[in-house]
């Protein structure tokens, strides 16, 4: 192959023996272009004689920073940008990748092998880009090209796109106006009425309407009312679901008014409408299809955020409903103590969610900073240890640690972030291990074979005999909102955060994390770091203080017996006590399970029932409770659910099996003593609704 026929890259150095490395390494499959000044380069860019799909920098030249010159591509080149450099700049790095500037880096020193591997990879991912570009062009063209009117929108009614004929419809020149808003914020006629046949449409699937409008003027026609007919079809991703739809309008008004003269042509009008019809959505089918997979991720997104929202209102119910629990006052001083932990346990635990959300959150945006301070990783795994231990002991398993002599005394890292990683893991270990034990180690490795002057690393291992994970979920376990499957969220807790957000600061870090798991017999997670030594006194934080509120005395009322269903222990004691304060009577069980015998084999006024719980849901327990044989002296007690799910979706699912009467959490305490004192009397159900 002559070198005219090769994919052309460029490479730009000011040492001449890297130049010709490189070269010797690219030149079977590219054309190399080499320069030893960016000014030089960028003057070639400039011609119009050459088209790089690569274009590969160091970082530090004379005159120029790597990452400037190539930021100076970016603006004539749409080539991929690969830097090669022999130091690390974090800051000029990091603020190159974040920018878009750079597609990927290779540390010196570098083998050709991996060289090939990264600028096969940048090339691939040039040529996919400058494809998809003239498939976006062909598309706009194509749309442009339609005289009917077209648009696509989300299933919010945000316009995705919309062709030239579209935009001057709705009195408005450029249809890149249109992008992100609605009908309404657009200020079109009929806004309203057209959201409400979207949303039809994204019902039924397909829609075909006759709508009348004033039409713009022009030379064919003059300004009037004139008549379209509107398709609207929706589009969906991969697994069937819906994202959004196509408009298509075409002008009918020749046919509307041949269809008040002539019923004949009308009739024959409608066959070729419907005719029509057909083909403009297939045609409309295949236009989404280059658009599908982008909208993939927003569909997994979606699935999730209920059980993040869940996971908040759990922990509400602690902060929320103890705090209103004190300030109705008649606690005593021992009880009022107890609450307050339990307060703070909550808070804590909601704490923790918001700082994970808000962690990834920084990480995704390119915000986080870690630090590079001394610190004494021995004394951070006690520290870690002796906050999980309790739980460990609890739960009766032992626990074994082991950090090697070769360790020094003093690293250098980030103690919060390692310590936020460390801890991770260690809680997790507790968690998903029910008996057996968790051991902690700690190992200084030497530097990877063929990297001379690379650091020593640090593996840290954890280890458990727990529940393990099957091997089919380990592949996407430190993905964002991963969990092995949805029984193990319910019965364990969590929004599958904790071990995405581990990856990312092992990562950012400089490190890499992985685990090895046999289900039934355990799971060992470790991560490695480069390790650097440091004889600096680790800065120690101060310890942060807190005060407690005072509450002010309630009023009482009692007289009934209830059944409270909740797996949650704060939620427990925090509703048990509110009514056996004002008289009630409470028992308390744990799962649906144990709920269906209570209400089997007691009698009861009243059922609090919460939907998730371990053993057997809400749901299923509400439907048995439905069918046990009851006698007319000892009829069926109503239930009530309280529960931190308040999406439509499951407030279906409640009413599907007859549960018509809801209370959310976090629990209001007024709500709460109206629902005990009044659902299943007279006139009493109406006002339990929350």
């Amino acid at each position: 192959m002559i070198a005219q026929e090769l994919p052309t890259v460029m490479v730009v150095d000011d040492e001449p023996e890297v130049l010709m490395a490189v070269t010797d390494a690219l030149e079977d499959e590219f054309y190399v272009l080499t320069s030893t000044s960016p000014l030089k380069a960028r003057a070639m860019l400039e011609g119009d004689d050459i088209a790089p799909l690569v274009i590969i920098s160091d970082q530090r030249m004379p005159g120029m920073a790597g990452h400037e010159f190539l930021r100076w591509a970016r603006e004539l080149s749409d080539a991929t940008r690969v830097l090669i450099t022999g130091y690390t700049d974090i800051d000029a790095l990091g603020a190159a990748v974040n920018a878009g500037q750079i597609f990927g880096y290779l540390p010196k020193p570098w083998t050709p092998d991996r060289l090939r591997r990264l600028i096969r990879e940048a090339a691939e991912h040039c040529a996919v880009r400058r494809a998809l570009a003239e498939e976006r062009l062909l598309l706009s063209h194509l749309m442009n090209s339609v005289p009917d009117p077209i648009a696509f929108k989300d299933k919010n009614l945000r316009y995705l796109r919309s062709n030239v004929a579209h935009a001057k419809a709705l009195g408005v020149d450029n249809p890149d106006d249109l992008i992100g808003r609605t009908d309404q914020e657009i200020g079109a006629e009929g806004a309203a009425r057209r959201e409400a046949a979207d949303q039809a449409a994204l019902e039924a699937g397909i829609t075909v309407t006759d709508i009348q409008q004033d039409a713009p003027a022009s030379a064919e026609a003059p300004s009037r009312r004139r008549w379209y007919s509107v398709v609207r079809s929706t589009f969906k991703d991969g697994e069937g679901a819906t994202e959004g739809l196509v408009t298509i309008a075409r002008d009918i008004t020749a046919a509307k008014e041949a269809e008040q003269a002539l019923s004949e042509a009308h009739a024959t009008l409608e066959r070729r409408v419907a005719e029509r019809t057909e083909d403009l959505a297939a045609t409309a089918r295949d236009l989404l299809a280059a658009r599908k997979a982008a909208d993939m991720a927003n569909e997994a997104k979606s699935r999730y955020l209920a059980t993040v929202a869940h996971e908040l209102r759990t922990p509400l119910t602690g902060v929320i409903g103890f705090s209103e629990l004190l300030l109705r006052g008649g606690v005593s001083p021992g009880e009022w103590h107890r609450l307050l932990t339990l307060q703070a346990e909550a808070g804590r635990t909601l704490l923790g969610l918001l700082d994970d959300i808000l962690d990834l959150s920084k990480i995704e945006a390119g915000r986080l900073t870690l630090e590079n301070l001394p610190l004494d990783f021995r004394t951070l795994v006690d520290d870690c240890i002796a906050l999980v231990r309790p739980s460990a002991s609890g739960k009766g398993l032992a626990f074994n640690s082991a950090v090697t002599s070769a360790l020094p005394a003093k690293i250098m890292g980030d103690p919060t972030r390692l310590r936020q990683v460390v801890l991770n893991l260690l809680t997790n270990a507790v968690k998903f291990t029910p008996a057996g034990s968790v051991s902690l180690t700690a190992e200084v490795l030497p530097p990877p074979a063929g990297l001379g002057g690379a650091p020593s690393r640090l593996r840290v291992c954890v280890a458990d005999t727990g529940i393990g994970i099957p091997p089919e979920r380990l592949s996407g376990l430190f993905e964002e909102f991963s969990q092995v499957d949805e029984t193990t969220a319910r019965r364990f807790g969590g929004t599958g955060l904790g071990l995405a957000i581990c990856r990312r600061l092992v990562e950012h870090m400089d490190g890499r994390i992985g685990v090895e798991s046999v289900p039934g017999q355990g799971s060992r997670f470790w991560f490695e770091l480069p390790l650097a030594v440091s004889a600096e006194e680790a800065a120690a934080l101060p310890p942060l203080t807190g005060a407690g509120p005072q509450a002010p005395s309630g009023r009482a009322r009692g007289g009934r017996r209830i059944l409270l269903v909740e797996d949650d222990r704060s939620t427990q004691i925090l509703v048990s006590t509110i009514l056996r304060g004002v008289g009630h009577e409470v028992d308390i069980v744990d799962n649906g399970a144990a709920a269906v015998q209570a209400v089997d084999t007691g009698t009861y006024d009243l059922v609090f029932m919460d939907m998730h719980m371990p053993v057997m849901g809400g749901l299923e327990a509400t439907t048995r409770i439905r069918a046990l044989q009851r006698t007319p002296d000892r009829p069926l007690p109503p239930l009530v659910v309280l529960t931190a799910g308040v999406t439509a979706e499951e407030r279906e699912r409640c009413r599907a099996v007859g549960l018509e009467i809801f209370l959310s959490k976090p629990v209001d305490l007024e709500k709460l003593l109206l629902t005990a004192a009044t659902v299943g009397l007279p006139g009493g159900e109406g006002d339990a609704h929350d």
